[in-house]
């Protein structure tokens, strides 16, 4: 069974996809569709390191919807496009993983993403 999570207090998907898709079985799997600091009510900061918390928030909410925590992430996929925000990352993810949660990750320096005013997209995958 699938089941998706596209939770109200955030910003809604910018395309065809769910902010969630949880694949229910004997254990539970879900993946969380990269998210940015785009706000609830769709604004977003210029500041990286205000995209970085925001877009954490963002994934704890998807999170939430699923009757998860960032404890149960096991891993993440990270793009960004400044390699010296890379210790804002690191910094956000301690803040926001628990010292027992060391979850897999991946950190690619892109180009660009989609929107040109998005700094940085996280996707993850949560296990419970």
């Amino acid at each position: 069974m699938i089941k998706t999570h596209n939770p109200a207090g955030i910003a809604g998907p910018f395309g065809h996809y769910d902010q969630g898709v949880e694949a229910v079985d004997i254990s539970r799997l879900l993946h969380v569709s990269g998210q940015v600091g785009v706000a609830p009510d769709g604004s977003i900061s210029d500041d990286i390191e205000a995209q970085i918390e925001q877009t954490w928030l963002n994934i704890e909410a998807v999170l939430a919807e699923a009757g998860m925590t960032t404890a149960n992430i096991v891993r993440t996929v990270t793009y960004i496009l400044d390699a010296s925000a890379v210790p804002l990352l690191a910094a956000a993810r301690r803040k926001h993983l628990s010292p027992d949660c060391k979850a897999a990750s991946t950190t690619f320096l892109v180009a660009g993403l989609i929107r040109p005013e998005w700094k940085v997209e996280i996707d993850a995958v949560a296990a419970g």
